[in-house]
């Protein structure tokens, strides 16, 4: 469901644009999927957190993998609970992701 989202940012190479699209995309999106609303914004928060640390900085290879495997697991951690489909799994995906964007916000 959300992976496309990071299948997207694979094939723009995962750069600083190809984060600020996959951004744009998910915000896109919301207009589209109200009930998905929460979920797409923390990974547009997530991808355009990258943007802005990035933007006019270097960024070096090993940074560059390290941030796309944390936002994968990201968006993987919602993926499987909107398979569950329970309320429950999906609130505790939200929290879980947000609790770990906020995080890697302050480090």
């Amino acid at each position: 469901m959300f992976d496309t989202l990071v299948t997207g940012l694979n094939e723009q190479g995962g750069g600083v644009r190809a984060y600020e699209a996959c951004a744009r995309a998910a915000r896109a999106r919301i207009a589209d999927e109200p009930e998905n609303a929460a979920a797409l914004f923390l990974i547009s928060f997530a991808a355009q957190r990258f943007v802005e640390a990035y933007d006019d900085q270097p960024l070096t290879v090993d940074a560059a993998g390290e941030e796309l495997e944390q936002f994968t697991a990201f968006v993987s951690t919602l993926d499987a609970a909107w398979a569950n489909g329970s309320a429950e799994a999906k609130l505790e995906a939200l929290n879980t992701v947000a609790t770990r964007i906020n995080a890697t916000a302050r480090s």
